[in-house]
């Protein structure tokens, strides 16, 4: 994914004598009036992640400011990276003692384990993550609360464009239909090589028995596929009919192409495999030695609340584990319905860590 960096300052509009007003129908915790007013000392505060969009940014972080009433001066700082990109710049930040970032949101439940007991992370007091906690663990999430929790989640699925020559009749509803004849010339093969959540995708679908990736890597190469890794440069190239057909993209990377272009409504296509849909839940901490504790400390735990979901869920299309939680009405219809899902998780998220070097070995086998 592009990297980004956006740096917002937005007025507050919900300021009444000074105090803040939490929006209409949503509720403050005890836990959360205590994060405010060091949130408003320190100014400001720095996200590292691979999900949020500019436009999302931007939302959210009026939405959070007017949400605390945290001032017209508060800055949010939104940066966006790959997974690795993302795991790696922490990883480096934690080693050299010296922070650029105060929060990370990624799904890499390796490094969120190895970095909590190195100490690396704050603990939280949470009034939000017990709504989200008993959905997260029975959809089998990696959380290590109070160090990490998961608040969003995506999953990868089979994208197409019905425009394009030849795929006016197409649809694909398993893996062995992503590698039919109809499709050469027109695949993608994901590189898993640089990236954690492809590479927990392949691990949870293989221990499942869901799919043979042995054999399913050498198929999917006779069809001649280009290999790229960003979900959004994916998904130009389905629009745009140079590859039409992607088995793994995200329901959110449709939803935000047909918000620019209305026309590609009813054209763009998103599958789902009956053998299976593994939900990468995407863990967020708070970096100890940060420079804005508190603000970060409570950026979660908007994140984790109706509130902050809803935005993001809005711009992004996203999972969540929030218990009762309803989608807002314009990204609803990119979301699966998971009750009708077979969902897949993983028997260890952080031992999982352990097989990426044979699962990408496998896959570069075929595409290297």
């Amino acid at each position: 994914m592009k990297k980004s960096l956006t740096t917002l300052s937005v007025s507050c509009a919900l300021l009444i004598g000074g105090a803040s007003v939490a929006m209409a129908g949503y509720h403050i915790t005890p836990q959360e009036k205590k994060l405010i007013a060091g949130a408003k000392s320190e100014g400001s505060v720095t996200l590292i992640n691979p999900l949020l969009s500019d436009r999302t940014s931007k939302r959210l972080q009026k939405a959070f400011r007017e949400y605390y009433g945290l001032g017209d001066g508060f800055k949010y700082n939104n940066l966006r990276k790959g997974t690795g990109a993302t795991v790696s710049q922490v990883r480096q930040e934690i080693k050299a003692g010296k922070f650029t970032v105060d929060a990370i949101l990624v799904s890499a439940p390796g490094f969120f384990s190895a970095a909590a007991k190195r100490g690396a992370f704050l603990k939280l007091d949470s009034g939000q993550w017990k709504h989200s906690a008993g959905v997260a663990k029975k959809a089998g999430q990696y959380t290590d609360y109070p160090y990490a929790v998961v608040p969003l989640a995506y999953a990868f699925q089979p994208v197409w464009n019905t425009a394009c020559p030849g795929m006016a009749n197409f649809t694909v509803n398993s893996y062995a239909g992503a590698t039919v004849a109809s499709v050469k010339g027109k695949t993608i093969s994901s590189d898993i090589t640089k990236s954690f959540t492809y590479t927990n995708t392949v691990i949870a679908l293989g221990e499942a028995g869901a799919v043979d990736f042995k054999s399913f890597w050498p198929k999917l190469k006779k069809t001649d596929p280009i290999v790229e890794f960003r979900t959004e440069p994916k998904m130009q190239m389905v629009i745009s009919c140079q590859r039409p057909f992607d088995m793994w993209n995200l329901a959110g990377r449709v939803y935000q192409n047909v918000k620019k272009k209305p026309d590609l409504k009813g054209k763009i296509k998103i599958g789902s495999f009956k053998e299976g849909l593994v939900l990468l839940g995407n863990q967020i901490a708070v970096l100890k030695g940060g420079k804005h504790p508190n603000a970060a400390k409570l950026l979660v735990e908007f994140l984790l609340s109706k509130a902050g979901m809803d935005v993001v869920v809005e711009g992004e299309a996203l999972y969540t584990f929030r218990e009762g939680y309803s989608a807002p009405a314009a990204a609803k219809p990119y979301l699966l319905d998971l009750s009708k899902q077979n969902l897949i998780g993983m028997k260890d998220w952080v031992g999982a860590q352990k097989k990426f070097k044979a699962t990408r070995g496998e896959w570069s086998k075929n595409f290297r």
